[in-house]
């Protein structure tokens, strides 16, 4: 049996970075995060290929699984084409709360964090906005939320909001208990056409207002939004109540 040549990939750093921001640093095929263990794999098996079209990034478990046969061949060539054709096309714009029907705002100057500030709805109703830059149009067919409990005192990085397009429809869903995951699937798609922005609101509930009081319900919310029940698009992690995290990404397991 013939031993394949195991060849460095020249500028394999700057390789790994290009790979590590089409995946949206988390593993393609199970959602883990730790990036720093994160390992390129040869779609074709020639390590001599080093094409983009040909290099996967991915956790090492999952890097095995491909290797054992476990995650077939033609899995991994579909998942490489839709990040490449379809969900790296799909851009997260920005979020923000309808702060007029709901009694949440924005805390100045924290991105992605809010507060309950009127004596209002304390069901916080969030904007978010995405662009389709595909050349296909794409169907918003389900949300994912996980949700964490905080102590006092966590936040996130200063990173400007850009501006938003009006909304489109509205979406209620039921606010998950802490550290589970819930997977809200859409019974009226949303159709985006190629090369449109477009917007859509979620308001997350509960049984009782009461869980979304401050100054001890502070939570730190992970979403996914997920297109043509394929492929997911990640976005930054949302703070309520509180203004700052432990600047670590909420991974959905």
């Amino acid at each position: 049996m013939t031993k394949k040549i195991r060849n460095e990939i020249p500028q394999r750093n700057k390789v790994k970075a290009k790979l590590q921001q089409e995946i949206n640093s988390i593993c393609p095929f199970c959602d883990n995060d730790d990036v720093g263990h994160f390992q390129i794999h040869h779609i074709d098996s020639d390590p001599l290929n080093n094409e983009n079209s040909n290099l996967i990034l991915l956790c090492p478990l999952c890097h095995s699984k491909i290797t054992k046969g476990d995650i077939s061949i033609d899995q991994v060539i579909k998942t490489k084409k839709q990040l490449k054709n379809i969900s790296g096309n799909i851009k997260f714009i920005s979020v923000s709360v309808d702060s007029k029907n709901c009694g949440w705002e924005q805390i100045e100057n924290i991105p992605y964090a809010f507060e309950v500030r009127k004596l209002t709805s304390l069901f916080p109703i969030f904007n978010f906005s995405f662009i389709n830059q595909s050349n296909n149009t794409v169907l918003l067919t389900n949300i994912i939320i996980k949700t964490k409990r905080l102590p006092a005192g966590l936040s996130g990085p200063n990173i400007p909001l850009p501006n938003i397009l009006r909304p489109i429809v509205k979406y209620k869903i039921k606010l998950p208990e802490d550290g589970k995951v819930t997977n809200t699937m859409i019974l009226e798609e949303l159709e985006i056409p190629q090369g449109r922005a477009f917007k859509f609101q979620v308001e997350l509930y509960d049984v009782s207002m009461e869980r979304f009081k401050p100054p001890f319900n502070k939570f730190i919310l992970s979403l996914k939004f997920g297109f043509n029940n394929d492929f997911n698009i990640d976005i930054p992690n949302i703070l309520l109540n509180s203004r700052r995290d432990n600047l670590q990404h909420v991974s959905i397991s």
